[in-house]
């Protein structure tokens, strides 16, 4: 009986995954810190209470994600397409957006504090319901009054 008995160190493994190997899998109670993904598909695949933290997105579609309970700490996407994705009640403490596709995206309850948009098409960003152009628009003829 004691040689069916799995100790932690033998579970510390590298492991190979192949492509089209885990369809339809579900994972939980799982920890992937340090790992690297490259070409992977998981169109259509659901992430409940997940942590991000110190996570690199680099050049992934994202499309119509919806991230809600995340927690994401000092974490990167970068050209990443989040074309209608959706962030809500997450956690997004100093989180660095670079060269994405954001079109139709949504933050709802959210902490923005200390958000930076620099050079970026704001063409119908809307805050809490506020055209952000006419903003910076009506910003500018006041300060250029003087």
């Amino acid at each position: 009986m004691a040689d069916n008995i799995k100790y932690e160190h033998e579970l510390d493994k590298k492991v190979a995954i192949s492509y089209d190997s885990l369809p339809n899998s579900s994972f939980e109670d799982v920890n992937l810190g340090d790992t690297k993904f490259n070409n992977v598909n998981l169109k259509g695949a659901h992430f409940d209470d997940v942590n991000l933290e110190k996570a690199t997105l680099n050049n992934i579609n994202l499309k119509g994600a919806d991230f809600t309970d995340i927690y994401m700490a000092d974490a990167r996407f970068l050209g990443v397409n989040m074309t209608g994705t959706r962030f809500g009640c997450s956690i997004m403490n100093n989180v660095e957006f670079k060269n994405p596709v954001m079109r139709g995206a949504t933050f709802a309850y959210c902490d923005l504090t200390n958000v930076e948009i620099n050079d970026c098409i704001i063409d119908g960003l809307k805050i809490n319901g506020i055209d952000v152009s006419k903003l910076i628009e009506q910003y500018l003829m006041e300060t250029n009054k003087d």
